[in-house]
């Protein structure tokens, strides 16, 4: 059967048990795990009812980190992070800090061709798609600036804690209310929360513990505080008198710097785009990626703002201020994956993180989980065949320390975690090249795909049985016609309204 005659099967109401059997011999897995009765029900049903069976059979729940940690492990600084070096090589050099010549060369590649180059000859590089990914960047650029390189306190990702209403502003609810709101449970007090950061655009949350060996243990910030956020009227002359003594040993600052001690950590994931991600790489699967930063910084500001109108402390975070990947894994959003992002069940890797600190702590945690993603990455390799760069490692089995060809300078590996070690070195690279976040590897993931029923169903026999199983998930990838890279059709795809509503009728 071709693709375009699956794709046809997959527009008709009902399922062909029979035709879908065919491929991976999944007949026997299927039956015991009962699913062939769902042979000719509505397919709506029958995802619902695929998605119940994982639910209740093939997520699990722990009670740690659901990762090896050796007891030498030490939690990073923000600026063992490759951006925070690459933009911000002249601030660390007076602190004895010196960045590889090629790593700051590749961020001026990187910044020059992101904001000033296109290519009107090359699909995926002109005009259009240069303004697509400067529109998509430009609320997370203006709100939350370097964020997306891990430097904190900047913009709505601001560390003030105020307790008084700005008198010049008409309406201005960033300040903690006198009064601290009391719910009648830790559950209740999830729910909302929850509810909360869902209607401000969070696709997933989850609630954890702070926990420090997450947390970046020392921050740079190079970036005078008069110039961390929009000024209303004229600099007063204690901002003036802070502007005339700034110098390199301001510009790193640690916990003790902190209005307050996390006690809370609340992790929101958001849903890149699909279509975006499938041109990957290109401005367009970019502009998906730069989407998701600027949703991310609008969401996490309001929750941050929610929980001091609660009467509770709260600062908003993306990549800053903590490792997101280890948070949200914590918080129950997912696993770990050779690809070294966080892999969520419904939307795979495809998802950017946001954080909020908060000391407001009578909440029902959340509890790692994991549905056998890490299985699965020992198999599949389909991100590290894809990546243009060869910055994902082969390695069958995860490890404490990376063996990629830079290990004994990889100062952006957080050594002592059993995980996938990626080259980050050798990925920026790309990046400065292309002029945008590439993506592939998550275009590439067969946990990156829309949430047809047929592909929920691979996905939980292979969690349920692993080995040659996992074999058929990634071929019947393939055969469906997902993680495809460089596809120029993916580009026209994504532009054209077959498909696609704008008006609502």
């Amino acid at each position: 059967m071709s693709k375009e005659e699956l794709n046809k099967k997959e527009e008709s109401n009902t399922v062909n048990r029979r035709d879908f059997l065919k491929y991976g011999g999944v007949l026997t897995v299927l039956g015991a795990m009962g699913v062939s009765a769902a042979a000719a029900i509505p397919k709506k049903a029958v995802s619902k009812n695929v998605n119940k069976l994982i639910a209740n059979n093939i997520v699990k729940e722990h009670d740690d980190f659901p990762a090896e940690i050796r007891e030498d492990y030490v939690a990073p600084t923000n600026f063992d992070n490759i951006h925070a070096r690459a933009f911000f090589a002249d601030a660390l050099k007076p602190l004895g800090v010196e960045v590889e010549k090629d790593i700051i060369e590749n961020g001026r590649q990187f910044v020059h061709k992101m904001n000033h180059a296109w290519d009107n000859s090359k699909a995926g590089y002109n005009q259009v798609d240069k303004a697509l990914l400067a529109g998509s960047w430009a609320m997370s650029n203006y709100g939350a600036g370097p964020s997306p390189a891990a430097i904190s306190d900047y913009g709505v990702f601001s560390w003030e804690q105020k307790t008084e209403k700005n008198p010049q502003a008409f309406l201005d609810n960033d300040f903690i209310a006198p009064e601290k709101w009391k719910f009648e449970s830790k559950q209740e007090a999830a729910n909302y929360i929850k509810r909360a950061a869902k209607l401000f655009g969070a696709n997933l949350v989850g609630i954890t513990k702070r926990d420090k060996r997450w947390d970046y243990s020392k921050f740079l910030n190079p970036i005078p505080p008069i110039a961390r956020k929009p000024m209303s009227g004229m600099p007063t002359p204690e901002q003036l008198e802070e502007l005339k003594n700034w110098g390199p040993d301001k510009f790193v600052t640690d916990w003790n710097s902190f209005p307050f001690e996390p006690k809370s950590v609340i992790v929101m994931a958001f849903e890149m785009d699909y279509e975006g991600f499938a041109t990957a790489p290109c401005h367009i699967s970019g502009a998906s990626a730069g989407d998701g930063y600027s949703r991310l910084t609008k969401t996490a500001y309001q929750l941050a703002v929610y929980l001091k109108n609660l009467g509770y402390k709260a600062v908003a975070a993306g990549n800053d201020t903590g490792l997101s990947v280890p948070y949200a894994i914590a918080a129950g959003l997912g696993e770990n994956s050779r690809l070294g992002q966080v892999v969520t069940y419904k939307y795979g890797p495809r998802v950017r993180i946001a954080k909020v600190y908060t000391d407001f702590d009578f909440v029902e945690y959340d509890k790692p989980k994991s549905f056998g993603v890490m299985d699965f990455c020992k198999n599949c390799m389909r991100c590290a065949d894809a990546c243009p760069s060869k910055a994902i490692t082969h390695d069958k089995e995860p490890s404490f320390e990376p063996t990629h060809d830079n290990k004994d300078n990889a100062w952006y590996n957080t050594k002592g975690v059993k995980k996938y070690h990626i080259d980050a070195k050798k990925c920026f690279q790309i990046w400065a090249e292309l002029g945008d976040d590439c993506g592939v590897c998550i275009a590439a993931c067969p946990y990156n795909k829309p949430d047809f029923w047929h592909h929920r169903l691979v996905d939980s026999v292979s969690a349920a049985m692993p080995g040659t199983v996992h074999d058929i998930m990634r071929e019947m990838d393939k055969l469906f016609g997902y993680g495809n890279v460089e596809d120029e059709a993916a580009i026209k795809k994504f532009y054209s309204p077959d498909g696609k509503s704008y008006n609502g009728h």
